[in-house]
C-alpha cells in the first residue's frame, strides 16, 4: 500500500531582489566613498622629498587635507578658498565623535610653496587646538 502525501501548495523560493538591491546600494557607497577620498589628492602639485617619509594611508581615518599651491592659494575638498574662509573652517571644525579618535590636518604643500603660505594654517591649527598636523612627502630626499 501506497503512502499518502500531503500535496504541496507551494513551491519553496528564495527572494533575491531584496538582495540585489542591497548589492546595487553597496556599489553606489563605496563608488562614492571613492570619489571622495581621492577627491583629496585631485590637484597635482610637487611634493617636497623628506628621509623619513611615512606611509600616508598609515594614518587617522579623520582626516583633513589642506592643498597649498605655489601661488599661495589653498583647496580644500576640491574647492579653492581664501585664506580668510580657510581659516574660519579650521576654526570651526567638529572634533570626532569616537572617544579616541583625533582630526588629523594633512598639508600638501608644492615644493615651490613659500612658508610664509603655509605658517598661517600651522597657528590657526594652534588656535583651534589640532594637534596632529602632518605634511605629505615623498621618500627619499633630505640628506
Amino acid at each position: 500500500m501506497k503512502p499518502a502525501t500531503a500535496p504541496r501548495s507551494r513551491s519553496l523560493r528564495f527572494a533575491i531582489t531584496p538582495m540585489i538591491d542591497i548589492v546595487f546600494l553597496l556599489i553606489i557607497f563605496f563608488l562614492v566613498a571613492t570619489h571622495f577620498v581621492k577627491s583629496e589628492t585631485l590637484e597635482p602639485v610637487e611634493l617636497p622629498e623628506a628621509s623619513q617619509a611615512e606611509d600616508p594611508e598609515a594614518s587617522s581615518p579623520h582626516r583633513m587635507t589642506i592643498t597649498i599651491l605655489e601661488d599661495g592659494s589653498y583647496i580644500l575638498n576640491g574647492r579653492k578658498l581664501e585664506w580668510l574662509e580657510l581659516e574660519s573652517i579650521l576654526l570651526q571644525v567638529e572634533k570626532p565623535r569616537e572617544k579616541d579618535a583625533e582630526l588629523e590636518v594633512r598639508l600638501r604643500g608644492d615644493a615651490r610653496a613659500e612658508y610664509r603660505f603655509i605658517k598661517p594654517i600651522l597657528e590657526a591649527c594652534a588656535k583651534a587646538n589640532l594637534t596632529k598636523v602632518g605634511f605629505t612627502v615623498l621618500p627619499g630626499g633630505g640628506e
